[in-house]
C-alpha cells in the first residue's frame, strides 16, 4: 500500500536521535536513503545499520549552519541521483535561554539551522522533484511553534517559520504534484531534549509538562518516523501544507 520501495529519500540530521529512526524506518520500506550532519563517524555507524535493510546510504557530512555545506550536500546528493522522492529537512537545534539573555549569536544561529538551512536545501532539491512531477517535502517542526515556552523563544520562532514556510511550499509547488507538509511534535526523547528537559533547575517544568499529555509520556523517535513514513508514502498524496501536531493528546487536554 505504502508503494515506497527503490525510492530515495535525503534526511538532514540522520546520524542519531528523530533522523535516524526516520532514516531507519525508510530502509525496512526498501527505500534508499541519504544522511547528513555533522559527524560523520555517526553518519557512517548509523550508514551501517541501514544498509543492512540492503538499500543504498550515501554519507554527506555537513553543517547546515554553514549555507556553503547546505549547498555543497545537495550537490552531492544531486550528483549521485538526478532526482530524490523524499526530502526530510530534520536538523535541528535548541537552547533554552530567557528573552532576557538570549544573545543575538545564538538567535542567528537556531534561526540559520532550523530555517535557513531547510529553505536552502529545498529549494536545490525541489528543483528536480517539480521536473519530475512528484516529490514530498516532510519539515521536522515542533509543537512549540503553537505555544510560548518560557527560555525557548528562539527555537519556537524558528519552528513557527517553519511552519509557515511548509504552507508556501504547499501552494506554489502543489501544482507539481509535490506534498509539503510539517510534522510538529511534542517533547521526543532525543538527546537533545534530554539535556533540557532532565536538567535539574526544569524537573518540576518536566513534571507539569507531562501532566498535561494524556499518554503520560513523552514522546519516541519511532512515533515521528511511523507519521514520516506514512507523509512519504502515495497514500498521503492529497495532504499537503499541514503543520501536524505529533502529542499524544497534549492539545485536547
Amino acid at each position: 500500500m505504502m508503494q515506497l520501495k527503490n525510492k530515495k529519500a535525503l534526511i538532514t540530521g540522520g546520524s542519531k536521535g528523530i533522523g535516524k529512526a526516520i532514516a531507519l524506518a525508510f530502509a525496512r520500506e526498501g527505500i534508499d536513503i541519504a544522511i547528513s550532519g555533522r559527524n560523520e563517524n555517526a553518519l557512517l555507524k548509523t550508514a551501517e545499520e541501514i544498509q543492512q535493510y540492503d538499500v543504498d546510504c550515501l554519507v554527506l557530512a555537513a553543517d547546515m549552519a554553514k549555507d556553503e555545506e547546505v549547498k555543497e550536500a545537495a550537490q552531492k546528493a544531486l550528483d549521485f541521483s538526478p532526482h530524490w522522492d523524499i526530502l526530510v529537512n530534520n536538523a535541528g537545534i535548541a537552547k533554552k535561554v530567557p528573552l532576557l539573555e538570549l544573545e543575538m549569536k545564538d538567535w542567528d544561529e537556531i534561526m540559520q539551522v532550523n530555517l535557513k538551512s531547510v529553505l536552502l536545501l529545498s529549494q536545490m532539491m525541489a528543483k528536480p522533484m517539480i521536473k519530475n512531477k512528484r516529490g514530498k517535502i516532510i519539515n521536522i517542526s515542533s509543537l512549540g511553534a503553537f505555544y510560548g515556552t518560557p527560555g525557548m523563544a528562539a527555537y519556537a520562532v524558528s519552528k513557527a517559520g517553519l511552519n509557515q514556510l511548509t504552507r508556501t511550499m504547499a501552494v506554489e509547488w502543489g501544482p507539481h504534484n509535490i506534498q509539503a507538509n510539517a510534522i510538529c511534535p511534542t517533547v521526543i526523547n532525543t538527546d537533545m531534549a534530554k539535556e533540557i528537559w532532565d536538567a535539574p533547575e526544569n524537573r518540576e517544568m518536566k513534571k507539569k509538562f507531562l501532566e498535561k499529555i494524556p499518554a503520560g509520556r513523552f514522546g519516541e523517535p519511532h512515533d515521528v518516523a511511523d507519521l514520516a513514513l506514512f507523509l512519504a508514502s502515495d497514500a498521503s498524496d492529497f495532504i499537503n501544507g499541514l503543520s501536524i501536531p505529533l502529542e499524544g493528546g497534549r492539545m485536547a487536554n
